[in-house]
């Protein structure tokens, strides 16, 4: 589970607007927005480094400390550039240890279906759940080892761990294993050495060029 509660360090942000903000990312600071538990909705600023660190630790939970207050927050949503290299804003929502939240977290895929030539689909990739702070999970497992060709896995087939409830509608397929298209079957022939043989053409119709070549073998 994640329950880190490292700190984050923050600063009020006076400033707004899109060059203000260029200015703080240039200066190594993030602008940030603090909201929830009927509080004020707080424009903060954090370090870059910091942020970072707390994200490669896959920390959702975090005591943010603002001068002399210390809040227990969840990191809500990171929005990253165009490129999605650099971080250009974080949402922190105020929590309580005591209360069930709701938020999304991956769905992550585990074990390999043992059939060939099949491709296995997921086309769900996050989940939403309820939970106390302290359960929230990294990401939901979903074992995908026994799918047979044409199954599927719907959300209601997921078992939650323990003190976590999915809010996420049952019937909607989170993957899929299916046949590989024709072209991929073939090179996975041929990945095994075997070359597949090229198909005879019955009754196909002579070209142009070769009904000339026919008609000067016979003068």
């Amino acid at each position: 589970m994640a329950t880190s509660t490292e700190t984050l360090h923050a600063k009020k942000r006076e400033a707004s607007g899109t060059r203000a903000c260029r200015r703080l990312r240039a200066e190594g600071e993030v602008p940030a927005v603090l909201y929830g538990h009927k509080e004020e909705t707080v424009a903060l600023q954090v370090s870059v480094d910091e942020l970072e660190k707390a994200l490669r630790r896959h920390a959702r939970m975090l005591e943010l400390q603002i001068d002399d207050r210390k809040d227990t927050v969840l990191l809500r949503e990171v929005q990253y550039d165009a490129l999605g290299d650099e971080v250009v804003h974080v949402d922190f929502v105020r929590v309580a240890l005591d209360e069930t939240i709701t938020l999304e977290v991956p769905i992550q895929l585990k074990g390999k279906p043992k059939v060939e030539h099949a491709v296995l689909q997921q086309t769900l990739g996050v989940i939403e759940i309820e939970c106390l702070p302290a359960n929230i999970p990294d990401a939901i497992i979903v074992p995908a080892a026994d799918l047979t060709l044409g199954q599927s896995i719907q959300v209601g087939d997921i078992v939650p761990p323990e003190g976590i409830t999915i809010v996420t509608e049952p019937e909607i397929i989170v993957a899929t294993l299916t046949a590989a298209a024709a072209e991929e079957a073939i090179e996975a022939v041929a990945a095994e050495g075997e070359a597949p043989a090229e198909p005879e053409v019955i009754g196909r119709k002579a070209e142009p060029e070769e009904e000339e070549e026919a008609e000067d073998k016979e003068k």
